[in-house]
């Protein structure tokens, strides 16, 4: 609500209470602090999260190969055992004893069922085998491309490691050896952990003990990798870890589960992976989509002794549990944040309310002041007493709302002061723009009358002149013609003054009924400056506009362009229609005006002053009626100058439709 006329204040009423806007601040300071903390501790809780589980990936990685690696150790400890039997030594110093070879081969046998191994072999000092311990007990054949024998043989120590066996090693393995490999992958060939043992008898290499344990199918052994590691958990349902031994990038031993619950052997690595590891022979770390649910996994390469990447062994855990755990940290970072926003904004409504009650008393006498009510009081506490700031802005209240009251008392008496004034100024204006209006009006037409008389003597129609009365004569016509054009301008200012200018708009062709007359009028002033008009203005160009107006600004922008134009100079006229716009030019040459004068053309009574324009009269009124009437049409009118060059006025006027544009013509 506002005050009524001759009040000095005004107060607009705010529909959100202080206390409310006290409530909202902080409620968005902490929103915004809540959310802040609770952005850290997402990321601080979720990069914790994934770096723990990564690092529990990293120790039972390592878990695995030890207990993957323990086989090895457990053969090797077995072998060189044997390696010190006496059967085993009395055969290899006289292999064609077929007693000693039956004894030596049940014994072997025996060893290899009870140890649970795949594959035990004996060989010669060359690499021959000459015992298997599996039927249908094949030998003969030398075996030296086998790595581990190879290595074996050629440093006279245990050597160990995982091979690839071809198929035709698998089936003069023994039986059963390439349909486990089938069975489990549906790939012709194997991969076998290995350990091949020299046999020393008297610092002289008599004999070669092989024994290895087929990966392809062999469950026990990531099982045990499984239950080592993890306990063989579950969790909602699923194994808590998995591992796997790939033979390539085929699954060939895993205990992750198909989506028909059995074993998934026989299906591929991704090729992330594949690349990662086989093709890169580096360790490869992250999330891993294993059969159906996403684990966090390690992949790391399988080499043969040579070097070479024959396999993977993979390790994973359910990455689910840790996203669990990562939202239950998140969960319990959230209720502390929360939990301590109510109490802090608890604690800060008590605050506010003692501080605001006060603030709201102070408001409502505010605006009751506002409604005009000057004599309402918040009776603040006395000067002297014991104040806060609340109070001793109440008490301030109250004493500005007396000298308000004394104010407006004043205010009020000035004000119909004020009007009385205002109402002579209007009435004096008025009466001087009628007696303008008349005094222009009687004088126009005896002086019309003059300056035709003036030229008929001045053209010696009354009869011959000498020189110096022509000049007289010519001196008076141009003090006449500068006197009709300033009795022109106060008319049409004081037709402007009072409200009376207004377009009567008609269909005008601006060429006839516009410009030609004001050139025939001005021919003479043209004559005089010895100055050349060039009119390019279409002769077809019709537009809707106030005939008269539209002469009074050609008038104006051709009488000036004469004026202040170079003497023996060109002045040019143009006009184009641009679409529903006609754009026209009045261009003279001359001295050009500068840039620091082109604010004043428009104005009222402003004229230019400098070398340029010394001696020439004006009223300063014609560019400012000149612009009134442009812009009661509907335009704009502007300038262009180029100092020492020329000057160019331009205005754009609604053409309206019909008009048509024909080619140009000159005058």
């Amino acid at each position: 609500m506002r005050c009524e006329p001759g009040d000095l204040f005004v107060f607009e009423a705010n529909p959100v209470k202080l206390q409310t806007k006290f409530s909202l601040g902080i409620i968005i300071v902490f929103a915004i602090l809540a959310a802040s903390i609770a952005a850290v501790s997402f990321v601080w809780v979720d990069q914790n999260t994934i770096r723990q589980a990564q690092d529990r990936v990293q120790l039972h990685i390592q878990a695995s190969w030890e207990i993957f690696n323990g086989k090895s150790e457990r053969m090797q400890a077995a072998l060189e055992i044997l390696a010190q039997d006496d059967q085993v030594n009395a055969f290899l110093q006289d292999p064609q004893n077929q007693v000693l070879a039956i004894n030596a081969r049940t014994y072997l046998e025996s060893v290899r069922q009870l140890q649970n191994m795949d594959v035990l072999t004996l060989m010669n000092d060359e690499g021959r085998v000459l015992l298997r311990t599996r039927a249908p007990y094949h030998s003969g054949e030398l075996v030296t491309d086998d790595p581990v024998v190879r290595r074996a043989l050629a440093a006279r120590k245990p050597a160990e490691g995982t091979v690839i066996l071809a198929q035709d090693r698998l089936e003069r393995g023994g039986e059963g050896l390439l349909a486990q490999c089938l069975q489990n992958g549906g790939e012709p060939r194997g991969m076998m952990q290995s350990v091949a043992v020299p046999i020393i008898w008297n610092d002289r290499l008599i004999g070669i003990l092989q024994m290895g344990s087929l990966v392809n199918g062999a469950s026990a052994k990531v099982d045990r990798i499984r239950d080592t590691v993890f306990k063989n958990e579950q969790y909602n349902g699923k194994p808590l870890g998995t591992a796997t031994i790939f033979m390539g990038d085929l699954r060939t031993s895993t205990n992750a589960l198909d989506s028909q619950g059995k074993r998934a052997v026989g299906t591929r690595a991704s090729p992330e992976v594949v690349q990662r590891v086989l093709n890169e022979g580096k360790p490869w770390t992250g999330r891993a989509w294993v059969v159906d649910t996403w684990y966090l996994a390690q992949y790391d390469p399988i080499r043969d002794p040579d070097g070479a990447v024959v396999g993977m062994l993979y390790v994973g855990e359910l990455e689910q549990k840790y996203l669990d755990l990562r939202t239950q940290a998140l969960a319990l970072f959230l209720a502390v944040i929360v939990a301590g926003m109510l109490l802090a904004f608890i604690v800060f409504w008590l605050i506010v309310g003692s501080i605001v009650g006060p603030i709201q008393r102070l408001a409502y006498a505010t605006t009751r002041l506002a409604e005009g009510e000057l004599t309402y009081r918040v009776n603040g506490a006395p000067t002297g007493a014991s104040r806060d700031e609340v109070q001793n802005l109440a008490h301030s209240f109250d004493e500005m709302a007396e000298q308000l009251q004394k104010q407006r008392e004043e205010i009020k008496a000035d004000h119909r002061a004020l009007e009385k004034l205002n109402q002579d100024l209007q009435t004096t204006n008025r009466n001087y723009m009628e007696m303008l209006g008349f005094v222009s009006h009687e004088l126009k037409n005896p002086l019309s009358s003059a300056i035709m008389n003036v030229h008929t003597v001045k053209d010696g129609y009354v009869g011959a002149l000498n020189e110096t009365q022509k000049a007289a004569l010519e001196s008076v016509a141009k003090s006449l013609r500068y006197f009709r054009e300033m009795i022109a301008n106060y008319l049409d200012l004081s037709r402007l003054e009072k409200g009376e200018l207004r377009v009567n708009s008609t269909r005008v062709a601006l060429h006839s009924d516009v410009i030609a007359p004001i050139v025939e009028a001005l021919a003479r002033s043209l004559q005089d400056k010895q100055m050349t008009l060039e009119n390019e203005t279409p002769p077809a160009l019709e537009l809707t506009a106030d005939r008269d107006l539209l002469r009074i600004v050609y008038d104006n922008l051709l009488s000036n362009a004469i004026k202040y134009g170079k003497d023996g100079g060109k002045i040019a006229l143009s006009a184009r229609a641009n679409g529903a716009i006609v754009t026209l030019s009045v261009w003279n040459e001359g001295n050009g005006i500068p840039p620091d004068k082109m604010e004043l053309l428009f104005k009222k009574f402003s004229r230019l002053t400098g070398a340029g324009y010394a001696g020439k009269k004006g009223t300063g009124l014609g560019l400012y009626i000149c612009r009134e009437i442009v812009e009661k049409h509907g335009g704009k009118i502007w300038a262009e100058s180029q100092v020492g060059a020329w000057t160019k006025f331009v205005f754009e006027l609604p053409k309206s439709d019909g008009g048509r544009v024909d080619s140009p013509s000159k005058l």
